[in-house]
């Protein structure tokens, strides 16, 4: 799915996520004039994407690595480096933690008070978990941070961020440490404008409720044309 941000429409759907396919979408936008004042893409990290559109927008097209997909990479490393220290406890503390994953991973403010309650009791006894719990909080911050307003700022947080991380011992996030050190550029682009996909998610669920509604569409033309004549 692709979407004008400016004017919160889909501009279309296509068939296949390879990059070829969007390499020939992005190169008859360009060539009828619709994208002719494109002046930033906005993508998550699959190389296709952002390749796709350097290739045939040029070099005067900012590129921003979309942060919610950020933080859904980084969400998946933490919850495997808590599970990796939930493994070193004794049977009696895992089974207080039972249960309690929804509050872990939920952002403070999405949580009801009774449930902030229980997340701080939580913190006090297990300081390892609150600890990796307030390392994704800094995360967070640094993109919320409305002081940070070019890309050069913004990679000297994330990069001190990476490297409190290591101190910690945190291995399990390694891997993440080096995806976000790859895409950095890209990442940090998201501080000038704070350009993000979120558009898209609402947009997700509006194809979502086309599909349900048509209990299914096996047609990919008539399903494109369903979204476009909807949302385009």
């Amino acid at each position: 799915m692709l979407i004008d941000h400016t004017n919160g429409r889909v501009l279309d759907v296509l068939e296949s996520r390879d990059k070829s396919v969007l390499k020939a979408w992005l190169s008859e936008g360009k060539a009828s004039g619709l994208l002719a004042q494109v002046e930033q893409v906005t993508t998550d990290m699959w190389e296709g994407y952002p390749n796709a559109a350097r290739e045939e927008l040029g070099y005067g097209v900012q590129i921003v690595i979309d942060r919610f997909h950020v933080m859904k990479r980084f969400q998946e490393h933490l919850e495997k480096q808590r599970r990796q220290i939930q493994g070193t406890l004794p049977p009696e503390a895992t089974e207080a933690l039972k249960g309690s994953r929804w509050l872990w991973i939920t952002n403070p403010q999405n949580l009801s008070p009774e449930q902030q309650a229980e997340l701080e009791r939580l913190k006090s006894r297990f300081p390892a978990l609150a600890a990796l719990s307030q390392h994704r909080e800094q995360l967070r911050e640094i993109f919320e941070n409305r002081e940070i307003r070019t890309a050069s700022v913004g990679i000297v947080h994330l990069r001190a961020w990476c490297r409190q991380g290591r101190e910690r011992g945190l291995k399990a996030l390694e891997p993440f440490y080096k995806t976000l050190e790859k895409w950095m550029a890209k990442i940090a682009n998201y501080f000038p404008t704070r350009a993000n996909n979120g558009r898209a998610e609402g947009f997700n669920r509006g194809l979502r409720a086309l599909l349900w509604r048509a209990a299914g569409m096996s047609n990919f033309t008539h399903f494109r044309l369903r979204v476009l004549s909807v949302f385009g």
